[in-house]
């Protein structure tokens, strides 16, 4: 139902929106009602971990001029998930869930028509188990672009208690992190319809 990813961008400041999004505003009805099924905020501020890095907020350069983080790599880890950013959220989550991710990303400095993999982004639970609730992987490129994910929850996971992360050491690289909107669609969602990756 790709309505559903217009009235969510659409119930956020239209510089914020997609950068491809040919889909008119839905109603204002059907904004509110997916607005509410949105479990994080975002605006809130990417944190960067783990060694090898340093990250600098970019205060106008996100998409559509929203600020982003960027995220030097300065060595390649022994794992991807060495070094990374992370945002929790504030929302619960409960088995069945189903949860659908949309976040922009691109890396900088790269010619154009190169590319690079990121392995790994999604939503996780807490330590120690850090349990994958939704994870997918990207080709992204040097021009920002919205990427997908989608899953179902296994378990359940109280407010404040899960976090969506970009998994960055696979490479030495610097990667932009833009705006992510992360979605609690309830249980037993159609996503067949819904935007997903190339």
């Amino acid at each position: 139902m790709k309505w559903l990813v217009a009235a969510a961008l659409a119930a956020v400041p239209a510089n914020q929106a997609a950068v491809q999004s040919p889909t008119p505003p839905p109603p204002a009805a059907a904004q509110g009602g997916l607005n509410d099924k949105l479990i994080n905020n975002p605006l809130a501020p990417w944190n960067a971990y783990g060694p090898n890095q340093t990250s600098k907020l970019l205060d106008t350069e996100g998409p559509k001029g929203y600020p982003a983080t960027r995220v030097t790599i300065t060595k390649k880890g022994a794992n991807a998930w060495d070094a990374g950013v992370g945002v929790p959220l504030p929302k619960a989550i409960t088995a069945g869930d189903v949860i659908y991710l949309a976040i922009y990303l691109r890396a900088p400095n790269l010619k154009d028509g190169e590319t690079v993999i990121m392995p790994f982004y999604g939503v996780g639970g807490p330590a120690p188990s850090y349990a994958t609730i939704v994870t997918d992987h990207a080709t992204i490129t040097n021009q920002w672009a919205q990427y997908y994910a989608v899953g179902t929850a296994n378990d359940n996971f109280a407010a404040g208690t899960t976090q969506a992360t970009v998994h960055l050491a696979g490479e030495k690289q610097v990667i932009d992190v833009g705006p992510i909107r992360v979605f609690n669609l309830g249980k037993g969602f159609d996503t067949s319809r819904l935007p997903h990756n190339k």
